[in-house]
């Protein structure tokens, strides 16, 4: 239940004003008129245009769901997704055909290396035994050369020992 407003001389009283505006504020087409109440008039205008504007465009972008242009673009955003997830799941394919490819490329040059290892590895002890034959050979040929040649290596392992203690002290 609504209770009563006290009436003070503060608070209007709005049933004692009058209902018509006076003739003064009627008269709004008078010459008397200064030119910023004319440039105000002119932006007043300008801005309930835009006002109307603005109430149409929302009418419209509203309205838009019903028409043709809405399902054209739902259908476009619609084929954009599509076509997205195609091409998602084609280079998921593509890569997993590349990983493949890799792995088995990195198998084969495995299997080469190891071939190839295999095969240095017969060619290196053909060698030392070549090279250990070749030796055996000059001992018998030539023992007292062999000898001297043994004692100068000796004596220069020797000497590089000894010169390389001697950096290390100082």
């Amino acid at each position: 239940m609504a209770e009563s407003m006290q009436n003070s001389s503060d608070v209007p009283n709005f049933d004692t004003y009058p209902s018509t505006p006076p003739d003064r504020l009627l008269d709004t087409r008078s010459a008397e008129r200064s030119s910023l109440e004319e440039r105000a008039a002119e932006l007043g205008a300008a801005a309930g245009r835009i006002a109307l504007i603005l109430r149409q465009t929302k009418e419209n972008v509203e309205n838009l769901a019903q028409h043709e242009i809405y399902d054209r673009v739902t259908n476009l955003a619609e084929n954009a997704k599509i076509r997205t997830e195609q091409m998602r799941r084609d280079a998921a394919v593509r890569v997993q055909e590349i990983a493949h490819a890799a792995q088995d490329k990195a198998v084969e040059l495995g299997n080469q290396a190891r071939e190839k290892t295999v095969e240095l590895g017969r060619q290196a002890k053909s060698n030392y035994f070549r090279a250990r034959l070749k030796a055996n050979q000059t001992v018998r040929e030539y023992p007292v050369e062999t000898a001297l040649a043994a004692g100068a290596v000796g004596l220069l392992v020797g000497v590089a020992l000894r010169i390389g203690r001697a950096r290390r002290a100082y």
